[in-house]
């Protein structure tokens, strides 16, 4: 089956699609989901996947044609049809521009609609077809490439983020360089390698920054193609370049013998739970204004500022990827004082955590 989203502001206009007798075995669709606006849309097409999304034009907060665009640029949903009452073909004809798949009146009736369900199965399994050739393809050429692979100068690079050996620039330019000379710069082939750097990359620093996962949407990084990118090195370049600045800012030091290090990986292990400098000190046997005195001269930052710092990021995470209310969020984070923690976030942030959980709805 098919899962379908319906999308109206009116619950009465949901009511009489869901009405019509097509969803319960006559076709291969089934309404899986109702939102009441483009942004609750939204929220929903980044949790669960969808097939066809059935929205009407005119909504509050985020409307059809934003609610289109955006599922279009970011890929959320093979298939979107519009509804609207209205007759101005200038709505069509934006939904078009966006690429909606087809334009109905309201209310639709059964056989305009059942028609369109036709068109759009055949579009969805010829769209299916397509991907899992382009997968296998993709996968075939992956090894193929196995023996030619610049393997040498990607551990190199990895091996470097893993240290933090200053810039890693150079580390990078090498293993595209090889890459580059070793397929000739063809497209295809170059986007392929450098995927499964990627790929091998985010791999291996999970496993040696355990952390991770608690911080940095590992997601965004494993989700890019660097196939049909205009520039797929200089993207391959960037997109590194961002990871390792993620991992820079919260982490300090390059091995664990170090105590900066120590305290770092502690803190960020146990983010969520009431890390305290005197909790540090006793899980390193050390005195708690030694350990504050080492880590202000080493990293040049105070450590109840550092611990604040971290938890004030993982809070922006799960207020970015979770539906749990603030304070619940705070009390996750050890903080019993909801107040207190809004504020420690507006400090760090610039806004509060509604704030900041609203504008990352609108821009994700």
């Amino acid at each position: 089956m098919f899962k379908v989203m319906l999308v109206d502001d009116m619950e009465i206009s949901r009511r009489q699609v869901k009405r019509l007798a097509l969803w319960n075995g006559e076709t291969s669709f089934t309404i899986a989901a109702e939102a009441q606006n483009g942004q609750e849309a939204l929220n929903m097409l980044k949790k669960e996947h969808f097939d066809l999304l059935i929205t009407d034009i005119k909504m509050p907060k985020v409307d059809g044609i934003e609610l289109l665009r955006e599922t279009a640029e970011k890929g959320l949903c093979p298939c979107v049809v519009l509804l609207s009452d209205y007759e101005d073909f200038s709505y069509a004809r934006q939904g078009i521009q966006y690429g909606a798949f087809d334009y109905l009146g309201k209310p639709p009736e059964y056989g305009s609609m059942r028609e369109l369900l036709t068109r759009v199965e055949k579009f969805l399994l010829k769209k299916k077809k397509e991907d899992e050739l382009v997968k296998s393809l993709a996968e075939k050429l992956e090894e193929k490439m196995e023996d030619s692979f610049p393997s040498a100068e990607l551990e190199q690079l990895i091996g470097a983020m893993k240290t933090k050996d200053g810039d890693i620039a150079c580390y990078i330019n090498r293993l595209a360089e090889a890459v580059t000379v070793l397929f000739e710069n063809d497209p295809v082939k170059t986007g392929t390698a450098l995927r499964k750097a990627m790929s091998e990359i985010i791999e291996q620093l999970k496993n040696h920054y355990g952390w991770m996962g608690k911080f940095i949407d590992i997601s965004k990084y494993k989700s890019l193609d660097f196939i049909g990118q205009d520039s797929p090195v200089q993207e391959f370049r960037k997109t590194v370049t961002s990871l390792y600045d993620e991992i820079r800012k919260l982490e300090y030091g390059n091995t664990y013998d170090q105590i900066e290090n120590r305290i770092c990986r502690y803190v960020l292990d146990n983010v969520d739970s009431d890390v305290s400098i005197e909790g540090i000190s006793k899980v390193l046997y050390m005195n708690r204004k030694y350990i504050s005195e080492v880590f202000r001269q080493k990293t040049g930052e105070l450590l109840i500022e550092y611990i604040t710092r971290v938890k004030m990021a993982r809070a922006a995470r799960l207020l970015r990827e979770s539906g749990r209310k603030t304070y619940e969020i705070a009390l996750q984070l050890g903080y019993k004082d909801t107040e207190y923690f809004s504020r420690l976030f507006k400090k760090h942030m610039g806004i509060t955590p509604s704030e900041y959980r609203n504008i990352s709805a609108n821009i994700s």
